[in-house]
């Protein structure tokens, strides 16, 4: 690799630790403004969710102009491939946020009709995926791949616990529903987020390997048979 390579490449995981921060306080803060049904905070978001679009534009246009100027091969052309593939997976959970900050705005006259516990777990297993999947990108570091595989087997988990009890209390109460579909959306956007996460950890076995695995089967099947 080229001195100058490997410049743009330390330029572009820089940039890239910057859209995970962002990504991480839209998602801490998408979960407290819907605790609070909080609208000042939500807007707050919406303007986070747009710099995550912003900054993720500007890391994909890096990306192609450095493959088109140096035009690498071998891991640093995978490396790319993987900032590319990442940042967008980061823009994708930003954009997740950013729609759970528009349902607080349609929460208004609303209140919890239970204690959130799922919802605060849920944020809190995506966003710890997401830290662990970045790390095996930074670091180029495999050890922790079972790790995320487990968080987002947790997740799903979760997520279905929720909507069965989400179930139950319909079933109880028709004045609930509104903000019952509410639950159900944004329980969705966290678990799609922990998602995400593995498929930001796909990206950096294929930096490694360069070869391509699918991660979460062996969880999945698991979680199958917990809910059978």
């Amino acid at each position: 690799m080229s001195s100058e390579l490997a410049l743009e490449i330390v330029k572009v995981t820089k940039h890239l630790a910057d859209l995970q921060a962002l990504v991480a306080k839209a998602l801490t803060q998408s979960i407290k403004a819907f605790e609070d049904l909080d609208v000042e905070l939500a807007s707050e978001i919406i303007s986070v969710s747009d710099q995550v679009e912003e900054l993720h534009h500007f890391i994909e246009n890096f990306v192609f102009t450095t493959v088109s100027k140096y035009q690498p091969t071998g891991i640093d052309i995978r490396r790319l491939i993987t900032y590319y593939h990442t940042s967008g997976c980061l823009r994708n959970i930003g954009r997740y946020a950013g729609k759970i900050s528009k349902i607080v705005e349609f929460c208004e006259d609303l209140d919890h009709f239970k204690e959130l516990e799922s919802l605060p777990y849920l944020a809190e297993l995506a966003i710890s995926a997401i830290d662990t999947s970045m790390r095996a990108v930074f670091d180029e570091d495999l050890s922790e791949i079972n790790e995320i595989e487990k968080l987002e087997a947790q997740s799903d988990n979760e997520a279905a616990e929720m909507f069965q009890e989400i179930a139950e209390y319909l079933s109880r109460r028709r004045d609930i529903s509104e903000l019952a579909m509410y639950y159900v959306i944004v329980g969705r956007y966290y678990e799609r987020a922990a998602d995400q996460a593995i498929s930001i950890a796909e990206y950096a076995i294929y930096t490694i390997t360069d070869e391509r695995k699918q991660l979460g089967l062996a969880y999945e099947k698991e979680s199958e048979s917990m809910l059978d």
